[in-house]
């Protein structure tokens, strides 16, 4: 029964139905298969997986993430980053992976940042000489920094369904987050090299550096805020949203005054188009999970990967391969939701940190965002400026292999996640 309910799945995803669908159509066959129940519990079931407190952070940080891009943000945060970086070679590059940074503390969303700095960079860099792959290639990837440094929203939706703490998987990524930035920098820099991208006139000045932080200073101090607040233990990570959607309505409207009653709109059906999509995945994979718990695959793939070793260390590579593998081939949420309740028990079983495992499966899950035949922060990049997948994929396997570099020193140095995520009893 297994092996049917994934044909079936594997079936609706090749012929191209959207990924909720797949998971709904897949768990209506195999209710029927099993003869377990009926729709009115298959609807119980699809709402108990989204009934979720810790779940409500979605929309929130979603909406505060839209209203901070629209509200004028962007071109402050890109100035502050050249101010810093913008003058060493490979100066833009540099620019998109600060900005990513930053912005990372803002949306929580890998997607929002790539579409938002391919508006904002990409062309600049072109003009500027870089290969269109290679903008691609830093633009894609530097975006999935955004699921690392907090706020996450693919963090909130583990915590919510791990009953775990949002608070200590935050504070858990930012030192990870940091690592990948650095990461990407030194690759940008010696492909800026080997491309012969003409250098950034000016240099380096203190005095710079202070007035575009000036300008940006309302805009830099949202990350802070939601740290502060989280660690301080006042409120909780959904408490935190709602405050991040409070302090951008006031940036952005009443402050920089770029937010208006048509941004707000766009921002609010921007919010509802993400995240009921969000929503319909979970629900529909909460449910797909159930039916493989009951006829047994958590058992199978738990013993699959014990039969292979039960050190901590080998355990948890596998776990990080098996998520690869699936980011290549389906979307971030769906994986965390219907994979990560059966990898939890094993994670607990061998004594795994589930924060450890959580950062670094948010990191592995991040590079199949920018991995064919998924891909969609590649995807977004690459329809920007019409470069072939193929063409980009050439690009981007440095920064692949230095994504997979931090990764594998986090394996080896697990204190760098479980440090600052100490900071919350």
């Amino acid at each position: 029964m297994t092996l049917f309910l994934l044909i079936v799945f594997i079936f609706f995803l090749v012929i191209g139905a959207p990924i909720g669908i797949c998971f709904g159509l897949s768990s209506l066959f195999g209710i029927e298969a099993l003869h377990l129940s009926n729709l009115i519990a298959m609807s119980q079931r699809f709402f108990e997986g989204i009934n979720s407190f810790a779940l409500l952070a979605v929309p929130l940080f979603t909406f505060a993430g839209l209203l901070m891009g629209a509200g004028g943000i962007g071109k402050r945060l890109i100035d502050f980053s050249y101010s810093i970086v913008g003058h060493i070679t490979g100066g833009l590059a540099h620019v998109n992976v600060v900005t990513s940074m930053i912005f990372a503390g803002i949306s929580g969303s890998a997607a929002a940042d790539t579409a938002y700095e391919s508006a904002l960079i990409m062309k600049p860099m072109v003009a500027k000489k870089y290969s269109k792959e290679f903008t691609v290639a830093v633009t894609a990837i530097s975006s999935t920094i955004g699921i690392i440094i907090p706020p996450s929203i693919p963090m909130v939706i583990i915590a919510g369904i791990l009953g775990i703490s949002t608070g200590k998987l935050f504070l858990g990524g930012i030192i990870p987050g940091i690592l990948c930035g650095i990461a990407q920098i030194i690759v940008s820099y010696y492909m800026a090299k080997k491309e012969k991208v003409p250098k950034e006139e000016g240099k380096f000045e203190l005095m710079g550096v202070w007035r575009a932080f000036k300008k940006s200073f309302l805009a830099l101090l949202m990350p802070p805020v939601i740290m502060a607040s989280i660690i301080s233990g006042i409120v909780s990570a959904t408490e935190v949203a709602l405050i991040a959607v409070v302090y951008s309505l006031i940036v952005g409207g009443l402050v920089y005054k770029e937010l208006n009653w048509q941004s707000l709109k766009e921002a609010l059906v921007g919010t509802v188009k993400t995240t009921s999509k969000i929503f319909i995945i979970i629900g529909s994979a909460a449910l797909f999970g159930k039916l493989l718990t009951i006829v047994g695959f958590d058992k199978i793939l738990a013993n699959s990967i014990l039969s292979i070793s039960t050190n901590q260390t080998i355990v948890l590579i596998l776990i990080l391969f098996i998520l690869l593998i699936l980011g290549m081939f389906m979307e971030t949420i769906s994986i965390i939701v219907l994979f990560m309740p059966i990898l939890y028990p094993i994670v607990l079983q061998v004594g795994i940190d589930p924060i450890v495992m959580s950062v670094l499966a948010i990191i592995v899950l991040g590079i199949g965002l920018v991995t064919p035949p998924e891909g969609m922060c590649l995807f977004i990049a690459c329809d920007f400026l019409k470069v072939k997948i193929t063409s980009a994929m050439g690009a981007l396997i440095p920064f692949i292999i230095g994504m997979l570099i931090v990764v594998a020193l986090l394996i080896v140095f697990p204190q760098l996640i479980l440090w600052p995520a100490g900071f919350i009893g």
